[in-house]
């Protein structure tokens, strides 16, 4: 997964989110060359789920259903691309 300013410069490349006890650890690069590891501890999801505001956590779950089915649609043209 990665990252963007709003210009469109490559801010973070995320290679894996995984738990450790309650705190979920996120690994990847910052600006394209730097590694490193955030540790996300339960209050800090809990301020950022504050940051969403209502309407946005309800439409979470529409933005999970679009990015399913355009990650699809991209991996099926990338595979036709192969086949050719």
């Amino acid at each position: 997964m990665k990252v963007y300013s709003k210009e469109g410069v490559e801010l973070m490349d995320v290679k894996s989110i995984r738990q450790d006890g309650d705190t979920l650890i996120a690994k990847g690069k910052v600006m394209g060359s730097m590694p490193v590891t955030i540790a996300f501890k339960p209050e800090d999801c809990w301020q950022a789920a504050k940051l969403f505001g209502i309407a946005l956590c309800l439409k979470i779950p529409l933005l999970l259903l679009k990015g399913f089915f355009r990650a699809r649609k991209a991996d099926a043209a990338a595979a036709k691309c192969l086949k050719t």
